[in-house]
């Protein structure tokens, strides 16, 4: 698995957990604002320069970051940031790996099951995976910034389609988060789909990020770095979010 490391100010690492249709570079708004810590961004296995790698489901992706931070990591320990499928992959780790945790950062959330439409419209969009219109139209519908989406629609047309089909088998059912014993702060875009916004909230019991989509990093990444560093270093909801 591929991965960025930098910074190495301060006693703690972060680990940056992409969403499903990107990779790591997704993070670039967020590298240099934690510079004083000791920062890695991985590729997970399918994505980014790891898409030559097979997904080795959610397990498989957990346990390939727990060896990362055990190698790479201060003291073997991290505060976790995931964003959607990353969010996901974050919660497996804390249930299969919590000692490598310090606490978890959980942005945009999918962890109850999803609806029939939105499995449905999945269904859907896989037709379209390889085509380059698909990737451009879920660039604006995700309010991407114009600098980022080239590089979006880059890296979706490098994901495979037997990928994104067993990302999505895995995450349709949620996540069983009734088991956490990691502090964690789930925050929603308030404009993200319905699945995500709503259900990820009631079962999380988190935040909403006011008039932001899903890939709210990008969108507002003033507002995201100040969310996460408040979190990391406070336990504090940041002013800025809704509860």
């Amino acid at each position: 698995m591929k991965y960025l490391e930098t910074g190495s100010g301060g006693a703690d690492s972060i680990v940056f957990l992409h969403g499903g249709n990107v990779a790591g570079w997704m993070w670039g708004a967020q590298v240099p604002a934690f510079e004083d810590y000791h920062v890695l961004v991985p590729d997970l296995p399918g994505f980014g320069a790891s898409n030559a790698l097979p997904w080795p489901g959610m397990a498989g992706a957990a346990d390939s970051v727990a060896h990362l931070i055990r190698e790479r990591a201060k003291g073997g320990r991290a505060h976790v940031v995931g964003l959607s499928l990353g969010s996901s992959v974050a919660i497996e780790l804390a249930l299969r790996h919590p000692e490598t945790c310090s606490d978890l950062f959980l942005a945009s959330a999918a962890v109850t099951p999803l609806p029939r439409a939105t499995t449905l419209a999945t269904r859907a969009m896989l037709q379209f995976w390889g085509r380059r219109g698909f990737w451009a139209f879920l660039a604006k519908s995700y309010g991407l910034p114009a600098d980022s989406v080239e590089q979006f629609i880059e890296t979706g047309l490098g994901i495979s389609v037997d990928t994104a089909r067993a990302v999505y088998r895995e995450i349709s059912p949620g996540r069983d988060v009734s088991a956490l014993a990691v502090p964690y702060l789930a925050v929603a875009g308030e404009k993200d789909a319905r699945s995500i916004a709503e259900t990820s909230r009631r079962a999380l019991g988190g935040a909403v990020a006011p008039g932001l989509h899903h890939q709210w990093n990008i969108e507002d990444p003033q507002l995201f770095n100040d969310a996460l560093r408040a979190w990391i270093t406070r336990g504090e909801l940041v002013a800025g979010l809704r509860e």
